[in-house]
């Protein structure tokens, strides 16, 4: 699917993303994912797609007010929507956080506005597994997992990932060989889209064996320490 976003700094988004989308509903044939913080410009968007679109996304960091007029311009126009695990609190950083998140969106959406499971797209978010943060290191395990009870929980709804952020801060080759590696266990555990760049994803097999077993050791944290005799 193709990201639509036209937000620029003293340009009317609005006006711009009207010209924009007509002219990709005679020139593209993939699903339109509409991308704007303005509510007004995603309405806009939405009269005018000639297909069902995808809006670009919900959270709870603000509360439900925002959610809620997203859904309902959602649901008034057939569109799916995305939904981060975020809420009041900040990015959910453990799988069962992510889970309670992507729970209380998914009864705001069906319950409250509606909509079915299927036009739910959750995205569990991940951190870098590069920086060296003790916090983070189990953060590509939890957002494994959280993939994997979204999709037992809720198997209707759908779930994607911007896998590239788990490798971010480290050198190019060794970004390929992470992202790779951690979008096979991702696929495993359930998900169902990704974003990726795809001349950037290696098949497992193109891959030497030490490449696979560092970046599956990284992602799931399975340090070894040598003792140290004295």
């Amino acid at each position: 699917m193709l990201d639509v976003c036209v937000a620029y700094v003293g340009r009317d988004e609005a006006r711009d993303m009207t010209e924009v989308i007509r002219r990709f509903n005679t020139q593209i044939t993939i699903p339109l994912m509409i991308d704007s913080t303005e509510l007004e410009v995603i309405e806009t968007a939405l009269k005018l797609c000639a297909g069902r679109a995808i809006v670009n996304s919900i959270n709870l960091e603000d509360g439900e007010e925002r959610p809620n007029r997203v859904l309902e311009l959602c649901t008034t126009y057939g569109a799916a929507v995305v939904a981060l695990t975020i809420d009041e609190e900040g990015m959910a950083k453990t799988a069962q956080r992510k889970l309670e998140i992507a729970t209380r969106i998914r009864n705001l959406a069906v319950d409250g506005h509606g909509m079915r499971e299927q036009d739910l797209i959750f995205d569990a978010l991940t951190f870098t597994l590069g920086s060296g943060d003790e916090e983070f290191r189990r953060s590509g395990m939890e957002t494994l997992e959280a993939i994997r009870l979204i999709k037992q929980a809720f198997p209707s709804c759908a779930t994607s990932l911007g896998v590239s952020n788990v490798s971010f801060g480290l050198k190019p080759h060794t970004r390929h060989v992470l992202n790779s590696v951690f979008l096979h266990h991702a696929i495993e555990a359930g998900l169902d889209m990704a974003i990726v760049h795809a001349s950037k994803i290696m098949p497992l097999y193109r891959i030497d064996e030490r490449g696979r077993t560092i970046a599956r050791e990284l992602i799931f944290d399975q340090r070894r320490f040598e003792q140290v005799s004295g």
